[in-house]
């Protein structure tokens, strides 16, 4: 029986179903009733995916029906989870990890739509920032339900990967942890510019994810890096995964 939720699993069917016929390469978006035949889905399974899509900015609803696309993101589904940090890998330097923020924060109508809460509702926020050899190169925010990390003494955000520290204080009975997520290539923007030290218009490898457990999203997060900076390990440590292009001038999976 497969470790993926329904949900994420009907995710990833419609969007093989919109390579393979050609979306993300400049082909016309099909129709509902195409999109049905092709996926198998139900009605209500392939407008709920392409809501989830469009929440993840790989879709953008223009009118009823009609969406365009953006910038070709790889879409990617774990077994098992990985934070940024075990993904990505050192040819040269050190690495240091700085704590920038861990706290409560009333979530935004954007992380209250993700993790299915009411508007303002408290979660806790945790922003950090890699650097190598003393030169930031990747930042990373997640927002949790609060309950979860309420108790954890601020100091392990500085120690531990958030999400070790996530899997390690949920029951012991719950079921494990999904991670979906996906990443595309974007401009930076100002507040790359403040933690990245970069010019507006830089390429940035952008890594957009959520955290599921039976099925819940439990964390959202978003993970911005100098793609001339960062390498990814290779991507056999994923599971199924689809590819597309390499970005920018190389890949990006060594």
């Amino acid at each position: 029986m497969s470790s993926i939720p329904l949900l994420l699993q009907n995710d990833q069917i419609l969007y093989d179903a919109l390579e393979r016929l050609g979306v993300f390469s400049g082909g016309p978006f099909p129709s509902k009733k195409r999109l049905i035949w092709e996926t198998g889905l139900t009605s209500s399974a392939v407008t709920q995916a392409l809501e989830r899509f469009c929440q993840q900015s790989i879709l953008k609803k223009e009118s009823d029906c009609v969406y365009s696309v953006s910038p070709k993101p790889i879409y990617l589904h774990y077994r098992e989870f990985r934070s940024f940090g075990q993904m990505i890998e050192y040819a040269d330097g050190s690495i240091r990890v700085d704590l920038l923020f861990a706290g409560p924060v009333e979530a935004d109508s954007y992380t209250a739509e993700i993790l299915s809460i009411p508007p303002k509702e408290t979660v806790t926020s945790i922003l950090r920032l890699y650097s190598r050899d003393g030169v930031p190169f990747a930042y990373e925010e997640y927002n949790l339900l609060y309950p979860i990390l309420k108790n954890v003494p601020k100091t392990q955000f500085q120690k531990v990967s958030v999400l070790s520290i996530l899997q390690n204080n949920l029951p012991s009975h719950s079921q494990g942890l999904v991670q979906s997520q996906y990443l595309s290539m974007v401009p930076s923007y100002e507040r790359d510019q403040k933690y990245l030290q970069l010019p507006l218009g830089r390429d940035i490898l952008r890594i957009i994810g959520r955290i599921y457990r039976e099925e819940r999203p439990i964390c959202s997060f978003v993970i911005r890096a100098d793609a001339d900076q960062c390498a990814l390990k290779s991507q056999s440590n994923l599971y199924n995964p689809v590819f597309g292009e390499p970005f920018g001038k190389k890949s990006l999976f060594q």
